[in-house]
């Protein structure tokens, strides 16, 4: 194997011309012809006994494909080693030349992933606060919990007003013919409230019960539902009924009811201090929750602007597509029809595109941070999180792991976790901004 011509075109891509001097392509095209007169049969001959000059004139197709195969494959590895390219993703082969009496040659475009040294990850600065929350954040929790306790009163002597809450029949019309018309029956909507449409209540304010409003809804092209998006609904909104909201009175007879489970009974000494206790103790696990995501953020971020790393764009590319796939799931499970919805899988791409790009650098720095500190997952550990996983599913363990062996998928989830112990080391030696 010669290599006439090797090319860095950038850090993380690599171009080679390669060439297989003709004795070696002779040398390749005898053994394969050996081998290949070992598996056939042909009348007159003993089996295995087959002549290579035979088998080279009427099986010529299959042994050059035998014999170019091999050659490549094992070209590449050779170049590969001898030029200490990492190849990420499938080589790009092109201007292949491999003709009868001469030398194979071709070149080859590959994805390098590059070498990464991690550098100064221990000591990294992370916020910290505490996670105690104050009286305030208890007694917002528990006015939440009551306005879920609200009963709703009916409304007969006057016209909609602001904070009253309508029941009604909407429909909807794509005049455009852009979307799908839809109904939605018997919806409550607060008339003024924030999750309700202004249009919507500007058209039910001063309404009587048992009208019909109707009003043309033109939505922007970003931030909102990509099924309505860039596009015009009239809606037809039949006002049934108006109710206000009446919110209970704290006292221990509604603070048992908050603490009895669906199926069994109140706690003993249920009441409202054991109320705001389980609040309070709901609400540190979300603040240090919280916490944990930022001091996490705050790692991953100081480890990036510390160490720049160039990320394949063959690994960005398959990111993208893996939390595409993601999404893509996500809406089908909401009742999504996805041919329906017309999305705009390129611009999605392109959104996608700096998230999955920052993940990949983090999982480059990361994986190197775990091959320098040595670390690894146990079968032992594995098993410990498969079973986690299989509790959280309701499927058994032996199942769970039985499957994902099945699918090849063990090696990716100890790498998870390997990838995971990196983080914690991480953490674990961090300290505290000033």
């Amino acid at each position: 194997m010669n290599i006439t011509s090797y090319v860095e075109e950038s850090p993380t891509k690599r171009s080679l011309s390669l060439e297989v001097p003709l004795e070696e392509v002779r040398e390749a095209t005898e053994k394969a012809a050996r081998s290949l007169a070992k598996q056939i049969r042909l009348p007159g001959f003993r089996p295995g006994k087959v002549p290579p000059e035979i088998v080279k004139r009427r099986f010529a197709d299959e042994l050059r494909s035998e014999v170019l195969e091999q050659l490549v494959r094992e070209t590449l590895h050779e170049a590969f080693h001898e030029k200490g390219i990492s190849p990420v993703g499938e080589p790009k082969i092109d201007d292949l030349k491999f003709e009868a009496d001469a030398p194979l040659t071709f070149k080859v475009e590959v994805e390098h992933r590059p070498s990464v040294t991690p550098k100064d990850y221990r000591g990294l600065k992370v916020p910290t606060e505490p996670t105690e929350p104050s009286e305030e954040e208890v007694a917002a929790a528990l006015e939440r919990i009551r306005e879920g306790r609200a009963a709703f009163e009916p409304i007969e002597d006057r016209p909609a007003m602001d904070g009253d809450f309508a029941l009604v029949d909407i429909k909807g019309v794509f005049p455009g013919g852009d979307g799908k018309d839809f109904e939605r029956p018997k919806v409550l909507v607060e008339v003024g409230g924030e999750e309700t449409l202004p249009e919507m209540s500007a058209h039910l304010r001063n309404a009587e019960v048992g009208v019909t409003v109707s009003f043309q809804k033109d939505f922007p092209g970003e931030g909102v539902d990509p099924e309505f998006a860039g596009k015009s609904v009239l809606y037809h909104v039949q006002l049934h009924a108006l109710k206000k909201r009446v919110l209970p009175e704290w006292d221990d007879e509604l603070a048992r009811r908050v603490l009895t489970p669906r199926e069994g009974e109140a706690p003993e000494g249920a009441g409202m201090d054991m109320l705001k206790a389980e609040v309070g103790k709901s609400l540190a696990r979300e603040k240090d929750q919280a916490l944990k995501e930022k001091r996490r953020r705050a790692v991953l971020d100081a480890l990036l602007a510390l160490n720049p790393v160039d990320a394949p764009e063959t690994m960005v590319n398959a990111e993208v597509d893996s939390s595409l796939q993601q999404y893509a799931r996500f809406l089908a499970s909401q009742g999504m029809d996805l041919k329906e919805a017309k999305l705009d899988w390129n611009k999605l791409r392109e959104e996608a595109r700096p998230s999955a790009l920052r993940r990949v650098k983090e999982y480059l720095l990361l994986d190197a941070i775990a091959d320098a500190e040595k670390l690894s997952v146990s079968d032992t550990e594995l098993d410990a999180d498969l079973k986690r996983r299989a509790r959280s599913m309701g499927v058994a363990f032996g199942e769970l792991k039985s499957q994902l062996a099945k699918n090849d998928r063990l090696d990716g989830i100890r790498e998870e976790l390997r990838i995971d112990k990196a983080l914690e080391l991480l953490l674990t030696e961090a300290v505290a901004a000033s």
